[in-house]
C-alpha cells in the first residue's frame, strides 16, 4: 500500500468534508440532539434511586447485585404473592426471582424472571428500571440473554411523567453514540466518494500510484476521523467514561471500522449523489434500528431480526462497558460479530473499488 497517497487522499477529504454545508450538517446532527436532550432533560447533579420490590428467597446473585447498587433501593417482599401490592403501593418495579435461578443459569438454560413495573410512575422511572434489570441480568454470565423476562404491568397509568436521568441518559447516549458512527459512516464517507465519480478524479486516483486499497484507506481514515471525534464529544456530554471506558473506546473503535465499511461499500456501488441521498438515510435508520428495539419481554420477530444487524451487537456492547459491570469476556462473542463483519465488509469494498479501473 501507498502510505503518502493514503494520506494525501485523507487530507484532502478531511477538509472537503467540512466544506460541504450538508456534509457538516449531517456530521454535527446528533452532536445538536444531545444538546437538545441535555436541555430537555436536565440533570441536578442528584441520582434517581429506583425503589424496587424484590421476593428472592434464596439470595441470588441476582439480587445481591440489585441490593449492593447504589442507585437502588431494594424493598424485601414478604411472600411472592405480595409483590405486586407492594409495587403498587410504593415501588417502581419488582422482581421475583424464582428458587435455582443462580443453578438454572449457570446451567446454560433460560429461567423464567418475573417483574412487575407501576405504571403510574413516569415513563423515565419505567425505561430506567426496565433498563436496569437488563443489564444486570445480561452481566450474569457470559452467553446469550440468560432468562425469560416476563413483565407484569401493575396500577394502570396515568399516562408518561417528566423522564427522570438515570439509565435514560445511557439509552440516550447508546442512541446517539450509533447515530454518530451511522452518519458519518453511512452518510458522509459514501457522499465523498461519490463526489469524486462525479467530478471523474476517482478514475485520476486509480491510474496514479494509489490503488484501490489506497483509495479505501484513506476513504477510511476520514470516517474514522469524524466519528471517533464525534464519538469522543457524546462521551464528554454523557458522562460515559464513567464506565469501562477501555472497553468502551474499543468498542466504538470497531463500531466505528464498520459504519464507515458501510459507507464504503455504498460509495462504490453508487454512481451519483442522487443515490447516495436516497439509500443513506435508510441505511442510517437501519444501523440504529437495534438501539429503538426493547428487549424486555416476551421474544418477538423483531427481537430476532435484529441479531442480523451488527449494531445490534455494538448496542449490547456499549450497554455493558458504559453501565461499568462487565468484563472482556461478558462481550467476546458481541465483538467476535464486530469483527467478522468488518472483515467481510473491507473485503467487499476492496473488490468493488477495484472494479473502477475496468
Amino acid at each position: 500500500m501507498n502510505t503518502r497517497a493514503i494520506w494525501t487522499i485523507a487530507r484532502k477529504d478531511l477538509l472537503d468534508a467540512v466544506r460541504n454545508l450538508y456534509i457538516l450538517f449531517g456530521l454535527t446532527l446528533p452532536l445538536g440532539l444531545a444538546l437538545l436532550f441535555r436541555l430537555m432533560f436536565p440533570t441536578d447533579g442528584e441520582t434517581l434511586t429506583l425503589s424496587i420490590v424484590l421476593w428472592d428467597p434464596e439470595n441470588s446473585r441476582l439480587g445481591a447485585d440489585l441490593r449492593s447498587h447504589p442507585q437502588v433501593q431494594v424493598l424485601e417482599a414478604s411472600s411472592a404473592d405480595q409483590v405486586a401490592d407492594e409495587v403498587a403501593a410504593k415501588a417502581v418495579g419488582g422482581l421475583l426471582i424464582p428458587q435455582g435461578f443462580d443453578v438454572t443459569v449457570d446451567a446454560g438454560d433460560r429461567p423464567e424472571l418475573v417483574i412487575f413495573i407501576n405504571q403510574r410512575h413516569g415513563g423515565g422511572e419505567i425505561a430506567a428500571f426496565q433498563q436496569l434489570v437488563v443489564e444486570q441480568v445480561w452481566s450474569l454470565v457470559d452467553q446469550d440473554f440468560p432468562a425469560q423476562i416476563v413483565v407484569n404491568p401493575v396500577a394502570a397509568g396515568i399516562g408518561m411523567g417528566g423522564l427522570e436521568a438515570f439509565q435514560m441518559e445511557r439509552f440516550l447516549l447508546i442512541m446517539l453514540l450509533i447515530m454518530a458512527l451511522a452518519m458519518a459512516g453511512s452518510f458522509m464517507v459514501p457522499t465523498l466518494l461519490v463526489e469524486e465519480k462525479e467530478k471523474h478524479t476517482l478514475e485520476v486516483l486509480l491510474v496514479a500510484p494509489a490503488s484501490a486499497a489506497d483509495v479505501a484507506a484513506g476513504k477510511a481514515i476520514t470516517g474514522m476521523v469524524y466519528s471517533l471525534l464525534g464519538a469522543v464529544i457524546l462521551l464528554v456530554l454523557y458522562q460515559g467514561w464513567s464506565g469501562n471506558w477501555i472497553l468502551t473506546l474499543v468498542v466504538l473503535f470497531l463500531g466505528a471500522l464498520f459504519t464507515v465499511g458501510v459507507g464504503l461499500l455504498m460509495g462504490a456501488l453508487f454512481r451519483n449523489t442522487n443515490q447516495v441521498n436516497t439509500w443513506s438515510s435508510l441505511v442510517m435508520l437501519l444501523l440504529i434500528f437495534p438501539t429503538w428495539v426493547g428487549i424486555i419481554g416476551p421474544v418477538s420477530i423483531l427481537d430476532i431480526a435484529v441479531k442480523f444487524i451488527p449494531t445490534h451487537y455494538l448496542a449490547h456492547s456499549l450497554q455493558l462497558t458504559i453501565a461499568g459491570n462487565v468484563q472482556f469476556s461478558s462481550i467476546s462473542g458481541s465483538l467476535a460479530v464486530l469483527v467478522g463483519s468488518v472483515v467481510a465488509i473491507y473485503a467487499i469494498i476492496v473488490w468493488a473499488i477495484g472494479r473502477e479501473r475496468g
